[in-house]
This record gives C-alpha cells, sequence and structure tokens, in this order.
C-alpha cells in the first residue's frame, strides 16, 4: 500500500513538474518571447524548480532569443550575458548535457553567430570597443562549444579566427593586456603562417614593456623556431629586451661570453654592435668618459668581426672606422683644451697626440676598408652612396692630422700623407 502511494505521489509530482513548463513553453513557441521570459523568471525565483536543469535550459533559449531579437536586444542589454551565465550553470546541474543537446542548439547558434556577425561588423566600422565586447563574449561561447564537443568536428581547444579577431580588436582598443593573452594563446600552436608572424613582434614588444622575462624567452624561443629565416628580427628583439630591462654592464657581458664560443652569427655580432653604438641614452648617461669609450670599443669589435665574417658588407667595415674616428675627434678636442706653453700643459698634449695616433691608425684601417668594399658595390644604394662621402671625408681629415704632425718632423711620411690627403680629399662630394 505504502509502495503504491509513494508511485502516486512521485507520478502526481511528475506531472505537476511538467505543468510548471507549460506555459513558458507555450509563449516561446508562438514567438512571445517576453511573456516567456517572464515565465522562466518565475521559474526561476520558485524554489521548487529553480534548481532544475530544465529551468536553466529554459532560460538559455529564452534570453538568447532576447539576444537575437534587435527590438528586444536594446531593452534587455544583459540578456546574452544572462544566458550564458544560465548556461555555465546549467553544466552544474546535468553534466551530461542531454538537454542542451536535444533543446539548446538554436540557443547556442545564436550565442555564437550573434555575437561574431555583431563583433565583425563593428570590426568592419573600426568601433575597436564593440569589437572587442562582442568577439570577447563570442570567444567565451566558442570555447565552451570546443569544451564540450557540441560542434559536428567534436572537441577542439581554439578557435583561431575569433580569437585573432578578439586579440586584434583589443590591440585596437588599447586593451594591450587582453590582446597579448589571446595572441599568445595563438602562437602556443605554433602557427607558422607568415601572415602570424605580427603576433609574435606584439608579444615580445608587450612581455618587454612588462619586463616579463620568463614570458619573453618562452615566445622568442618559439618565434625563433617557427620564422627560422628571420633570426636577425628575433635577435633584435632580444636585445631591445636587454637594452631596457638590464644593465649594459650586464649586456657587455653576455656579448663577450657569447663572442668566446665562437658562435655568434654575423646577425649576431650587428645585433650586439647597433646596441653598443646607439645604446639607451639614459643608460649612456651614466657612464663616465672612460666608460663610454669603452663602450665604443666594444661596438667597434663587434662590428669589425661581423665584416670579418662578410667582407662584402662595406658598412660594417664604415661603422668600424667610425666609432675610432669618434674617439680620436674627442682626444681632438681634449688636445685643444689645453692651451698654454706650460711644461705640464705640453706633456699633456703630447700624451694625448699619442693616444690619438693609435685611433687614427685604426679609424684609417677600417675606413680605408670600407671604402674598398662600398667603392666595388654596383648598384649602391643611397645610404651607402652617404656613408662612401662621409668615409672619405673622414679619411681627408684624418690624413691632412697625421701630415700636419709630421711637418718638420718627417719630411717622408708628410709627403705621404699629404698624397693620400689629397687623393681622399679630391674623393668628397663625389659619390650621389
Amino acid at each position: 500500500m505504502k509502495k503504491v502511494f509513494l508511485s502516486l505521489v512521485l507520478a502526481f509530482f511528475s506531472l505537476w513538474v511538467a505543468a510548471q513548463y507549460n506555459a513558458v513553453t507555450l509563449y516561446y513557441s508562438t514567438g512571445k518571447i517576453e511573456d516567456a521570459k517572464k515565465e522562466v523568471d518565475k521559474l526561476m525565483a520558485d524554489p521548487k524548480t529553480k534548481d532544475k536543469a530544465e529551468t536553466y535550459i529554459w532560460k538559455i533559449n529564452v534570453y538568447s532569443e532576447l539576444y537575437a531579437d534587435s527590438s528586444l536586444t536594446t531593452k534587455y542589454p544583459s540578456a546574452r550575458v544572462d544566458a550564458f551565465e544560465a548556461l555555465n550553470t546549467y553544466v552544474t546541474k546535468e553534466p551530461d548535457l542531454k538537454l542542451l543537446k536535444e533543446q539548446g542548439g538554436r540557443a547556442m547558434n545564436i550565442l555564437y553567430g550573434n555575437s561574431f556577425n555583431s563583433g565583425r561588423s563593428a570590426f568592419t566600422a573600426k568601433d575597436w570597443n564593440k569589437a572587442y565586447d562582442n568577439f570577447a563574449f563570442c570567444q567565451q561561447v566558442s570555447e565552451f562549444i570546443g569544451a564540450h564537443g557540441l560542434n559536428t568536428n567534436g572537441k577542439y581547444t581554439i578557435d583561431t579566427t575569433v580569437v585573432l579577431y578578439t586579440a586584434y580588436s583589443a590591440q585596437n582598443a588599447g586593451k594591450s593586456a587582453e590582446a597579448a593573452t589571446r595572441y599568445k594563446a595563438l602562437a602556443d600552436w605554433k602557427i607558422n603562417d607568415k601572415e602570424y608572424e605580427d603576433i609574435y613582434k606584439f608579444i615580445l614588444d608587450y612581455d618587454t614593456k612588462q619586463k616579463d622575462n620568463a614570458s619573453f624567452q618562452k615566445y622568442l624561443a618559439i618565434a625563433k623556431e617557427v620564422f627560422p629565416g628571420d633570426a636577425s628580427l628575433w635577435n633584435q628583439f632580444e636585445m631591445n629586451y636587454m637594452t631596457n630591462n638590464t644593465g649594459l654592464d650586464e649586456i657587455i657581458s653576455k656579448y663577450k661570453t657569447e663572442d668566446a664560443t665562437g658562435k655568434l652569427t654575423e646577425d649576431g655580432y650587428i645585433t650586439y654592435a647597433e646596441s653598443f653604438a646607439m645604446p639607451d641614452k639614459a643608460q649612456a648617461d651614466k657612464l663616465d668618459s672612460a666608460q663610454q669609450v669603452q663602450l665604443k670599443l666594444t661596438a667597434a669589435d663587434a662590428f669589425a668581426k661581423a665584416y670579418n665574417l662578410n667582407n662584402k658588407a662595406g658598412l660594417y667595415a664604415f661603422n668600424t672606422g667610425v666609432l675610432y674616428y669618434n674617439i680620436f675627434s674627442a682626444l681632438d678636442d681634449r688636445f685643444y683644451a689645453y692651451t698654454g706653453e706650460s711644461p705640464a700643459f705640453k706633456a699633456k698634449r703630447a700624451e694625448i697626440v699619442k693616444e690619438q695616433q693609435d685611433y687614427a691608425a685604426k679609424s684609417i684601417e677600417w675606413l680605408e676598408k670600407g671604402y674598398t668594399a662600398l667603392k666595388a658595390k654596383d648598384p649602391r644604394e643611397k645610404s651607402e652612396n652617404n656613408s662612401l662621402n662621409r668615409c672619405v671625408t673622414f679619411l681627408a681629415n684624418l690624413y691632412m692630422w697625421k701630415r700636419d704632425k709630421s711637418r718638420g718632423v718627417n719630411p717622408k711620411d708628410y709627403d705621404a700623407f699629404d698624397t693620400k690627403y689629397q687623393f681622399y680629399d679630391g674623393e668628397v662630394d663625389k659619390y650621389k
């Protein structure tokens, strides 16, 4: 008797529960979505139905329709978010997603499709904040679909199209952190299509600004792996990170360590050389004069070693010569600062001239290598012609200085230096 009574109670309860959904079913099926919403809200407030999976399915379906209807979505601006929150709660009520798979297909298509289309329209109009808002929501829906295998292809981890649109919109909206997170999600898949290369550049630049060394090193390694042909570019990013986030002493030490291995490439030497030749101004200003000279010498060393690996690159030799020339010129300024005939001043000038002779010789050696290589190149780029003109100007200045220093001291040297001076002076402004 008790069993029969219990069965009757359960049957009655089941019929009663089913009846609770009659009204929302009717309104939904007849397109009266606002009335359906009122019924859903009642179900969500009723202790007997508020925790049931079926209630959440109805909320997902009805609220997604509010979002889909252009006449209602402005009236209920949170409808899509409410629907998605209901979706996430529903999963906890029915982990196998039986009802969702049976009754929620249209709602899922609406949440994904409408947000994507709205995002794309805003993207085309360059309304980046609106585009990001829509694509970011679409990405959440896509991740839910992929995680639960709700599309015809089963489970997936990343929707590259949506993630890329979201990242690009975020980038243009000035939301760098949001863009970086999504670009990194793409980079983790080691995508090597050339059109995706810019995402690696963005990540490396972002991590440099954030001083995030662990992330920077991770994505630098991936960039080098998937785009090995752009090693020089990745070296520049690496040097830029070091320049912005470490001291010059550390960079110089790293250069010397790598140089000692004998494995530095031409690009590697040039990356270091350019960093030392054009250091961060704030860091360079902290160096005393002796340290600045040492930095120029290190830059010259790197340029020279790059030239030794590629002696067709006249600009490498030219830059080496210019760095020595700059040190020579600074010494010349010091020389003229010691005017007067006192023994101390004379001794100081003699000391400076001796030092100048060494740098003048090194500058001449490398400028002449640069002159030979650049002049032999045909055709030359405009920058190479400009460098060639500067090269002969510097050489003329150096030989004139050496000639004048030998006047009345060594006639043979005087004549030899004058001949060189006349030659290079005759080359000035010759290269256009």
